[in-house]
């Protein structure tokens, strides 16, 4: 699969065009720490992952979740620098904004957090949505219906471009085309839910 048929690219962020996983991994365990609790390790935190911060973490800390994510969001803001754009990440949405397509990204990530990662990195796009942005977090489908129509859009007229089952489910969801950019080793099988699966968003550039 290619971008050439579709009007839109809607992309994931923490992931799939930023490596933000030593980061997450500090600051899941710096909100452990701050409750007491063991420290856990990457293969966790991305099994954690799959759910929204504003999901998982009531599960996690019950009545004392907010402060819990509070702390979480600020280790995350504390360690930024850390955060990485992906190779071919900038020249792919380069390529796309060349070609006349509308890029928009969609995260589970605190919406002012992502909006500021995405202005430090200077990624073109033409709409931002983040946690925060809409009352659910994806997988839920609300996020992408807003942007559908804010661009009167079709979702078959749109990619939407993922690294996990739920960037999966909320593609699902949609009734629109997905393609997973990673790992195979971080969701293994699942990822073959997929349209395809790249590993270098390179194979993607027109």
């Amino acid at each position: 699969m290619t971008f050439r048929n579709f009007k839109a690219i809607f992309f994931d962020w923490d992931n799939t065009l930023v490596d933000t996983w030593p980061v997450l991994l500090d600051s899941s365990n710096a909100v452990l720490r701050h409750f007491g609790k063991s420290e856990i390790s990457l293969e966790e935190v991305k099994i954690r992952a799959r759910l929204s911060s504003r999901e998982s973490f009531p599960e996690q800390f019950g009545e004392s979740w907010e402060e819990a994510l509070s702390i979480f969001y600020k280790a995350i803001d504390a360690n930024k620098e850390n955060i990485k754009l992906f190779d071919g990440a900038a020249s792919l949405i380069e390529s796309l904004k060349k070609s006349n397509k509308i890029v928009v990204i969609i995260s589970n990530k605190k919406k002012d957090l992502l909006r500021s990662e995405v202005k430090r990195f200077g990624i073109s796009n033409d709409l931002i949505l983040g946690s925060g942005d809409a009352t659910f977090d994806k997988p839920h489908p609300e996020m992408g219906i807003i942007a559908l129509k804010h661009f009167q859009l079709q979702p078959n007229e749109v990619v939407y471009v993922g690294d996990s089952i739920t960037d999966w489910n909320f593609a699902k969801n949609l009734d629109m085309p997905a393609i997973a950019i990673g790992d195979e080793a971080y969701e293994g099988p699942l990822l073959a839910r997929f349209s395809s699966i790249n590993e270098s968003m390179q194979e993607f550039i027109s």
